[in-house]
């Protein structure tokens, strides 16, 4: 704890400046996990994934750490982590979401002050913008979650390293995304060894997706194991997102053909069209 020097006049202290009317009412961004392509019917399946990467956040949350899951496209690691940090507090979760490519810290540090809707002016240096952070995170214990994080450039994770470090309590950090943002921690010793968990996410198994297809959605319950192996061999591979294509193409296909049933036929047509 450090302690401010004692001045010789103290005067009437300065209020901060309020934010502008735009900050402080920039809507935070829906956490909810949200249905590839919006498909009705979908339930959330606890799967071995979805479990894992609820222990990989609960315990990274707990131990005020850094984290990383990360794996290929489609495997449900936004899904599940969505799905996690809707069991805790929203007002404590800042989420590092962007809708340009390739952010820098500049944007980082904006998200942030969003975020925690602080209540005074944006600084104006990074300097000074830094130390606000520093000084902000540690009154509550936030988590931030940084999805889509292989779009992060090596500076990024530098300053989220540099601004954990110098936190006191420090706030959890948890990545997402592509293999690219797990080797980008991985090649900087500084970054690598302050990684707390590594959660590798694979694709489903055939005995995995046996179990989770027909429980994701009701058009899959009652179809032949079978059909569910060749429509994963020919086309999903254990892929959670191309089963969401898959299903949406089959609930097509099934109106066209005039058919409540999903078969061979019904399949074909979906396949066809993925």
């Amino acid at each position: 704890m450090t302690t401010a020097p004692k001045r010789k006049h103290m005067g009437r202290r300065r209020q901060p400046a309020a934010a502008p009317a735009n900050e402080t009412s920039r809507r935070r961004p829906d956490l909810r996990p949200q249905h590839f392509l919006g498909l009705k019917d979908s339930t959330l399946v606890v799967t071995d994934t979805l479990m894992e990467i609820k222990d990989t956040v609960i315990d990274t949350v707990e131990s005020r750490a850094m984290s990383v899951i990360y794996g290929d496209p489609g495997l449900g690691k936004s899904f599940s982590t969505r799905a996690t940090i809707q069991e805790m507090n929203p007002d404590l979760i800042l989420p590092l979401d962007f809708a340009r490519s390739r952010p820098g810290p500049k944007d980082l540090r904006e998200e942030l002050f969003h975020q925690m809707r602080l209540n005074c002016k944006m600084p104006g240096t990074p300097t000074a913008f830094d130390k606000l952070l520093r000084e902000s995170l540690p009154r509550r214990p936030y988590v931030i979650v940084c999805d889509e994080a292989q779009q992060y450039r090596r500076e990024n994770f530098e300053f989220l390293r540099k601004l954990w470090d110098n936190c006191d309590p420090q706030p959890a950090i948890v990545f997402v995304g592509g293999r690219e943002a797990y080797e980008t921690l991985q090649s900087d010793p500084a970054l690598a060894s302050r990684i707390y968990i590594r959660l590798e996410i694979l694709a489903m198994t055939e005995d995995e997706m046996l179990k989770a297809v027909p429980d994701s959605h009701p058009v899959w319950r009652g179809v032949d194991g079978a059909l569910l192996k060749r429509v994963d061999t020919q086309y999903a591979l254990g892929s959670f997102r191309e089963w969401v294509k898959v299903t949406k193409h089959v609930l097509k296909g099934m109106e066209h053909l005039g058919t409540e049933t999903v078969d061979e036929t019904v399949v074909d047509w979906a396949l066809s069209r993925c």
